[in-house]
């Protein structure tokens, strides 16, 4: 197999980043309620230049946050359900194989028991 064809994830690991993922983007950073003072005072000209560009860059920077905080609950989603999806698919997998082998034990073999030497203790007797 080539690499990336196989998943070795600890799934319980994947499982609890994905609920520390949660956690961080529960938090809304201080920074997306910053409203800009569009007063301008003292006559200062460059004032309303100034007020446009905290603004705009204000904005843009709420934007990014937001836009990365959905990122984050977007991945710790993804990882949340493909660690579940794996622990399932792997305890499913070894119930599969676990019952039929249960199922299949002995099919189509003939007992042999009979067979064995005295010396040998019969598997289908009670101790």
């Amino acid at each position: 197999m080539g690499s990336g064809e196989t998943v070795d994830g600890d799934t319980a690991v994947m499982i609890q980043a994905a609920q520390s993922f949660h956690n961080i983007v529960q938090d809304r950073p201080s920074l997306m309620d910053r409203a800009v003072d569009s007063a301008c005072g003292n006559g200062l000209i460059e004032c309303g230049p100034l007020v446009q560009a905290d603004a705009f860059a204000t904005k843009a920077l709420q934007t990014f946050v937001m836009n990365v905080r959905y990122g984050i609950a977007a991945y710790g989603a993804f990882a949340q359900r493909s660690g579940i999806a794996y622990r399932d698919a792997d305890e499913a997998a070894a119930a599969g194989i676990l019952k039929t082998w249960h199922d299949d034990k002995g099919t189509g073999l003939r007992d042999d028991t009979a067979a064995l030497p005295p010396t040998v203790p019969n598997p289908a007797q009670p101790k």
